[in-house]
């Protein structure tokens, strides 16, 4: 045999032992739940999360605090006033000390939150890795805000596990820490439902709509303003044929010539995250949901055609009988803005009560998609503004 062609051999030889060695570990429960939540890369380390002037925001314009929740974690938040809200009330904002308040309630951005009727709330549910001041992260929290800068107040909370937060993640903990936050908007601050809206990107996703479906099928069911995901994935089984973690290190994509390989380690999955599921209970127990899916065209970590599942799923819900993919494409309206994106839109006729969009745009990726213009507008007017 050619030298050359012996070594290529064995170094491919090694290379898909070591794949092999990879999905073996990743069976192992604790370390696929590391791969997937991604909770020990922090990524601030070296600043001080309550200290949030450190990420770009003005003097006491974010407050930091932590929230209790009923397993008993401890689970770090911010809560962003608005950019002209707070321009507004800026000389008394400055004289508040800094640091997280002995009593959050008395802090002068809560007071101008709960004071304000008119005032909205995103409770914002963020990806895996890093914490809530990580990358882009301090950018999608002031862009959410852009289209109604006095009215649009941001909550946002690292889940167990992340950050200054206690616990270890899990997907029933993480939909734990994100009831937690809602119910401290609506019963703690005496937000009305309609005024809140949950935003999740990435794996906050799975996580808003584990925490919507979690409010719809409780005894007194919960509808909340809107439901807005960016960069949803189907479930985490769909998810892995394709995703790799950071972006480098593919999971089941290798095994594509192999279904039945990529069905034997995905059998391996205990964390499901099944949002196409939790979608068709969200839809058939709603009566005026507001669901809007969108995604970028260009996102490379999770392809656009997880969230044309998702409206796929979330339209046939609306109905008795079943749509072909086929006759749900015939139906669906669309609406074109020209190169920033397109809108699809199920019929109210035919969705019972229900508004379910889903917004594909052009450019954004995986992350800067939530800092377009385009994403501002499409959450204010969600929320009615």
């Amino acid at each position: 045999m050619n030298p050359l062609i012996k070594k290529a051999y064995w170094s491919l030889a090694a290379m898909g032992a070591l794949y092999f060695v990879f999905l073996g570990c990743l069976a192992n429960p604790w370390v696929q739940r590391n791969a997937i939540y991604m909770n020990l890369l922090k990524v601030t380390w070296r600043q001080d999360l309550t200290k949030p002037e450190e990420f770009g925001f003005a003097k006491n314009q974010v407050t930091p605090f932590f929230l209790d929740t009923p397993d008993g974690e401890k689970i770090f938040a911010w809560h962003v006033l608005p950019l002209g809200l707070y321009k507004a009330h800026r000389d008394d904002l400055v004289k508040q000390p800094d640091g997280i308040p002995e009593n959050v309630l008395q802090s002068e951005g809560i007071k101008l939150l709960m004071s304000d009727p008119e005032a909205r709330l995103i409770i914002h549910f963020h990806g895996n890795a890093g914490t809530v001041g990580a990358t882009w992260r301090p950018t999608y929290l002031r862009s959410l805000s852009a289209a109604d800068p006095s009215k649009i107040h941001i909550l946002t909370i690292d889940y167990r596990g992340f950050g200054l937060s206690s616990g270890t993640p899990s997907e029933h903990g993480l939909i734990t820490d994100g009831l937690t936050a809602v119910h401290w908007a609506l019963d703690t601050l005496g937000l009305p439902p309609s005024h809140v809206a949950l935003v999740g990107q990435s794996l906050g996703t799975a996580v808003t709509f584990g925490v919507a479906e979690s409010l719809i099928t409780q005894p007194r069911p919960v509808e909340l303003g809107a439901i807005i995901t960016i960069a949803a994935f189907t479930n985490i089984k769909e998810l892995v044929v394709t995703y790799a973690i950071g972006g480098v290190v593919p999971i089941l994509s290798p095994l594509r010539p192999y279904p039945f390989l990529q069905k034997l380690f995905s059998g391996f999955i205990v964390e499901r995250w099944e949002s196409d599921e939790r979608v068709k209970t969200l839809v058939k127990q709603s009566k005026k949901l507001k669901l809007i899916l969108l995604h970028a065209y260009n996102d490379f970590d999770i392809p656009w055609s997880h969230c044309d599942r998702l409206f796929y799923v979330a339209a046939n819900a609306t109905g008795e009988e079943a749509l072909s993919w086929t006759e749900v494409q015939r139906v669906k309206e669309r609406t074109d803005y020209g190169v920033e994106s397109y809108q699809h839109r199920w019929p109210g006729a035919k969705s019972g009560g229900n508004e379910i969009e889903q917004w594909v745009v052009t450019w954004g990726g995986h992350n800067q998609v939530v800092t377009s213009a385009g994403t501002s507008v499409i959450v204010a007017k969600a929320l009615g503004l």
